[in-house]
């Protein structure tokens, strides 16, 4: 059978199983120490490792080298039998969450990988011993908080699960990924994912968090709603809904804002966290779209635009950038000129300046049968009363616009 390896089982603790879950794992033992493989420190943009910090194995199903290892019966317990190769029955570890479909599998995945985003951002990377942790992780909690509803699985509060990434973050020595001490909240020491379409694999797999905890009787939690949307899915992005229309995930995702209709009949707070999700998504309002806006929630709407600014172009381009030349209607202009958020002109990117495209927008507005005199006295007290509003130095391009288009100054 092989050499036996050393986690402390002893078979009165596993009892009978008529039919073994025999999983495998390659490669060397040295990792099997709790929480080293995938740790916190290993998990800044991978794709991989999201169950948890842990042992990982496969069934290997589709791989005849193994089968002499399945048909044998035998110890059940962790052993190496040869090649590199080491063999367990899962069953024997009662205390592992199970997934029996690849849409559980993909809902869980989502949540743990958000986890861990939120880990990242607060502790992982050595954000929060620098000072440079980020805090406005809504987006993220949002979708953890649907799915381990979905899931059945406890969710701390925002509060809460900060708070655990912060004590992750200071203690350099626990190097359990947030997602092992998510998992752990709930009772369990792993994830099973054996016969599972997609996840049963090297790249997902099943993961035992710790060796040595065998036992611990978890009753199995049924998923209580794994409805994602009519659509499939992808396995990172099934975020749990509540019901066929789910306004939160709808403006989280990105998708069709048919909730815009409903804005002014709620609380400014609920409102306004659905614009931020379709803000964080890297989406902004159609013109007609912001024009339904009440002024309050206009206005409050313009400032979380011009605060949040996100980058989510390719090419370095941001949605106030694609205000400004218009791609989301002509109408932003002139209701911000309206709402009287001159803050805009102080706007500045590589691709667009806020004070030109006020500029421009007003020459273009000009009755084309002013006299040159006039027209040039309508152009300087509109620059005049821009140029109050302005908390920087002009740009050497904004310079050369007024010098063409209006006059020096």
């Amino acid at each position: 059978m092989g050499k036996m390896v050393n986690v402390f089982m002893t078979p009165r603790q596993f009892g009978v199983i008529e039919e073994a879950n025999w999983n495998f794992h390659r490669g060397s033992v040295d990792n099997l120490r709790p929480y080293v493989s995938d740790n916190k420190y290993h998990m800044g943009g991978r794709e991989t490792g999201h169950f948890g910090s842990g042992t990982y194995f496969s069934t290997y199903k589709n791989s005849s080298g193994l089968d002499k290892y399945r048909s044998e019966g035998g110890d059940r317990r962790f052993v190496s039998v040869g090649d590199g190769v080491y063999r367990v029955d899962l069953d024997i570890y009662k205390n592992l969450y199970k997934v029996r479909s690849k849409r559980q599998g993909d809902v869980l995945y989502t949540l743990l990988k958000n986890v861990n985003r939120l880990g990242n951002r607060i502790a992982y990377l050595g954000e929060f011993r620098r000072g440079l942790a980020s805090y406005d992780n809504a987006d993220l909690y949002q979708v953890i908080r649907a799915n381990a509803k979905g899931l059945g699985l406890k969710c701390p509060s925002y509060y809460e699960l900060t708070r655990m990434a912060q004590r992750l973050g200071m203690d350099q020595n626990d190097v359990r990924s947030l997602s092992t001490v998510f998992m752990e909240f709930n009772g369990y020491n792993g994830v099973d994912v054996s016969g599972v379409e997609y996840y049963d694999n090297t790249k997902h797999g099943s993961v035992i968090y710790d060796m040595s905890k065998i036992g611990g009787e978890v009753e199995e939690v049924m998923p209580k709603s794994l409805y994602t949307g009519y659509k499939d899915s992808p396995y990172d992005n099934s975020v749990v809904r509540d019901g066929i229309t789910d306004k939160r995930i709808e403006s989280l995702k990105g998708e069709n804002a048919f909730w815009v209709k409903d804005l002014d009949g709620m609380p400014v707070s609920e409102a306004m966290r659905l614009l931020k999700n379709y803000t964080d998504s890297g989406n902004a309002l159609d013109s007609y779209e912001f024009d339904s806006l009440n002024d309050d929630l206009a206005s409050r709407y313009l400032r979380l635009l011009f605060v949040k600014d996100p980058n989510y172009d390719y090419w370095g381009e941001t949605i106030i950038d694609r205000i400004l030349e218009g791609r989301y209607g002509k109408g932003y202009l002139e209701r911000i000129e309206k709402l009287g958020a001159y803050y805009w002109v102080n706007y500045l990117s590589k691709k667009s300046s806020g004070l030109i495209a006020f500029l421009k927008r007003f020459g273009m507005e000009l009755d084309w049968s002013l006299d040159a005199e006039e027209e040039n006295r309508m152009k300087k007290g509109y620059l005049d009363k821009l140029t109050r509003y302005l908390q920087r130095d002009l740009t050497e391009d904004e310079r050369e616009y007024i010098d063409k288009r209006y006059y020096s100054i």
